[in-house]
């Protein structure tokens, strides 16, 4: 798994980051900083990319102990967050987490969600998801998932499903507050949003046969 630090990461004291999980971390723009506040141990293998119009420039220390720099112009077709990710995944990374990206400018929340949609169902991409103190966001392709009930394996007390794109067809949802079964969830509605797993149940299941789900675990 390589983790992903942007310059921006809303909520950071909520996160704790298990860096010995991580083969790897890729901070983009500013985000070697913010590994830092996280606590990042040394010899971590490390990779920089940006522009740095958001961040301090490397310093030469800093260039020297990363595994590869690599400089972005400041006009350019991309946000650092996209170009980062489009690195991770040419450098044959399957499973991406990127602290960030989900907070302030919406126009930047929004892109990156549509960086969900450009890897959904990409046979090289196994994991990718957005998250801060206050969120995680994924996106799921046809098929079953579960959510785990809030405690040790889930930090997130709520979730909430949206159709991205276009309907999402067969949704079905056990072991749910609020259950459904052989939905079709359009993008005009909130019905989807703030459920959470049934008391006493371990995790719910969510299952669709067609369409793009944006799912969103939230602390509150």
């Amino acid at each position: 798994m390589v983790l992903i630090i942007t310059s921006r990461v809303d909520g950071l004291p909520e996160l704790s980051v298990d860096f010995a999980a991580c083969e790897a971390v890729i901070c983009a723009d500013g985000g070697l900083q913010v590994a830092e506040q996280l606590g990042m141990p040394q010899g971590k293998p490390v990779y920089l990319i940006g522009d740095y119009d958001s961040g301090t420039p490397p310093t030469a220390a800093e260039r020297a102990a990363a595994e590869d720099l690599v400089l972005l112009p400041s006009v350019k077709d991309m946000t650092d967050s996209e170009a980062a990710i489009d690195y991770a995944v040419a450098h044959g990374f399957s499973r991406i987490r990127v602290l960030g990206g989900l907070g302030g400018r919406l126009d930047h929340t929004m892109g990156n969600l549509g960086l969900l949609a450009k890897y959904a169902g990409d046979p090289r991409v196994e994991e990718l998801w957005f998250e801060d103190g206050q969120n995680r966001v994924f996106l799921k392709t046809p098929g079953t998932f579960r959510v785990p009930a809030a405690g040790p394996e889930n930090r997130f007390s709520y979730f909430g499903l949206i159709a991205y794109g276009g309907a999402v067809r067969g949704l079905t949802i056990t072991g749910a507050k609020y259950p459904l079964e052989d939905h079709t969830l359009t993008p005009d509605t909130t019905l989807g949003v703030s459920n959470e797993v049934a008391a006493g149940s371990p995790f719910a299941e969510v299952t669709h046969t067609e369409g793009l789900l944006l799912v969103i675990l939230s602390k509150d």
